[in-house]
């Protein structure tokens, strides 16, 4: 099974402290709030970080026990989040921007997408809130929106602190309600300008598995406290109108779900289901003016689940149409911040000895970052190679792995060549300095030095390696087919002053282990077209990091 991970995207909220009342012992807060979408700008979903900032944000500010609204307020019941220019704000919903006191009590905030300012459309406190949905049985392509929901009582999505007047640095992670299904259609001999205009999926045995509005006065609402879809009607078909997409391609696009999910022709958004058995839901497709069917292909239960996708590839010849793929992606838990935008774009993790590895790095973007981030030591947050955003100073462990910070490279320019102000010997994997996703961690010097025993092959540029880059190849057949095998690209570095490098023509490559050295050092598994071995390297360069998992 093919996984991948829906666009969950980080909303990273700087409450910045503005005054104090000795008395009263309250902090002020100046509700500008600051949004820091997550890494990578790839399109996977319907809201991604390429028009994130275009979107109005609803969020409501409760007690830690979301029973009531925080401190009583009701300027907190529902409030909007927008980016008209520069920072992100916060308003009314009619552009009068607004402030947020926080005092001792802890908070809890509940988020969704997109906003309203009807109150006919909203309703409840926090764990009783909810935002009403529209999913009519038959709809226009595109019409429904991508609905998210986030209910967060810690400064982090997993881990950190409570949020109170201490920690107020708070990073939400918007989930998706609905599930998804897109179709990629490519034509084998048909002649026709291949005009899609409506496709109906239904139960052939009538039975009643979609969730849509209810007639009359629809009742359809999602939950913020998990985002549950309850209400509406339970029906047996849902249809796409007014589809108007046309066939361009004229071979099979393969199976990489990143490339199909940028190549549909159209999706459909549903409210999640279980269907004990695939083979009883068929689509209808008018395309031309001709009517074709197909069945759900393969055999067993079909769980659409929030954030799954299923893209289905389509082969349409003059006289009939077949569903030939399907690609599932799963949404997977994990720190947004650490730059995954999902486990692993369809790529599967590779297991060599007692260790799984991940296929790419941290950072791996197919687009944008296909070599990944590179990280100084004990950093949670990674660089992007030729960044630009440098200081000259040494910071704390905390300072430098505040999300704040993410986007800052610490430069050194005399020994101890080191960015922290604290001496680390190992790289702590707590959910405060961890880059890797959860379960997941950065591999020890002598775990590099068994990848390396375990066999290496090396690649130029276009021959063989993951998006045609050059590195090695390790464990499994890494010199024939790659069964079983990981790829690690050659990714530079960036130096103790800030240039990046080392990346072309030189064809280096520098991964981090969690073992430190003396001092300023840490180990690092070296590549290049001639050898790969561990050695150290300075704490304060940048470099690559790949993660693995205990079995």
């Amino acid at each position: 099974m093919v996984k991948y991970c829906l666009n969950i995207f980080a909303i990273t909220a700087l409450l910045i402290l503005n005054s104090c009342s000795k008395e009263r012992g309250l902090v002020k807060e100046m509700v500008a709030l600051q949004i820091s979408p997550a890494i990578g700008d790839i399109t996977k979903s319907l809201v991604d970080d390429s028009n994130i900032s275009t979107k109005e944000i609803g969020i409501q500010i409760t007690n830690q026990l979301g029973t009531q609204l925080y401190d009583g307020n009701g300027l907190y019941e529902n409030l909007r989040l927008i980016k008209p220019a520069g920072s992100w704000i916060v308003d009314n919903g009619s552009g009068e921007t607004k402030e947020v006191i926080i005092k001792g009590d802890n908070a809890k905030i509940y988020a969704y997408y997109p906003f309203t300012s009807n109150p006919a459309n909203f309703a409840g406190t926090g764990e009783t809130s909810v935002l009403m949905v529209n999913i009519p049985r038959e709809h226009k392509r595109d019409s429904i929106p991508d609905y998210l929901w986030c209910a967060q009582d810690r400064t982090e999505p997993s881990g950190g602190t409570v949020i109170n007047v201490s920690s107020a640095t708070v990073q939400l992670k918007m989930n998706h309600s609905l599930s998804l299904i897109a179709f990629v259609f490519y034509k084998s001999g048909y002649e026709n300008p291949g005009n899609i205009t409506r496709m109906e999926m239904k139960s052939v045995a009538g039975n009643n598995f979609f969730r849509a509005n209810k007639e009359g006065i629809n009742d359809l609402r999602m939950k913020l406290s998990n985002g549950e879809l309850v209400g509406g009607t339970m029906a047996s078909s849902v249809t796409l109108t007014n589809i108007g997409a046309n066939i361009s391609l004229t071979s099979d696009p393969g199976i990489i779900p990143a490339t199909l999910f940028s190549q549909r022709n159209f999706h459909m958004l549903l409210a999640p289901t279980s269907i004990t058995n695939r083979d009883d839901i068929e689509f209808v497709f008018e395309i031309d003016g001709s009517t074709y069917v197909a069945k759900f292909p393969g055999t067993g239960a079909l769980n659409l689940t929030p954030g799954n996708a299923f893209i289905l590839t389509v082969k349409l010849s003059p006289k009939s149409l077949n569903i030939t793929g399907v690609a599932e992606w799963n949404m997977v838990d994990y720190e947004v911040s650490s730059g995954y935008d999902d486990l692993w774009y369809g790529m599967q993790p590779v297991q060599i000895g007692s260790l799984l590895w991940a296929p790419v790095n941290v950072g791996y973007d197919p687009v944008s970052e296909p070599y990944g981030l590179l990280f100084q030591w004990h950093r949670k947050y990674g660089q992007r190679y030729g960044t630009t955003n440098l200081i000259n100073s040494k910071v704390s462990l905390d300072a430098g792995n505040d999300i704040v910070n993410k986007n800052i490279f610490y430069t050194a320019s005399a020994p101890q060549y080191d960015w922290c102000t604290e001496y680390k010997n190992i790289w702590d994997m707590s959910t405060n300095y961890n880059p890797c996703p959860s379960g997941w961690r950065i591999p020890t010097q002598q775990e590099m030095l068994l990848l390396i025993s375990s066999g290496e092959t090396w690649v130029n540029p276009g021959e063989g390696g993951i998006d045609n880059l050059p590195g090695r190849w390790y464990g499994g057949n890494h010199s024939t087919d790659r069964t079983n095998s990981v790829f690690f690209p050659t990714g530079g570095l960036i130096t103790t002053l800030g240039a990046s490098g080392n990346r072309i023509p030189t064809m280096h490559g520098h991964y981090s282990t969690s073992t430190g050295g003396d001092l300023d050092v840490r180990y690092r598994l070296i590549i290049t077209p001639s050898y790969s071995d561990v050695s150290t390297i300075l704490k304060t360069i940048g470099i690559s990091v790949r993660c693995v998992k205990d079995l």
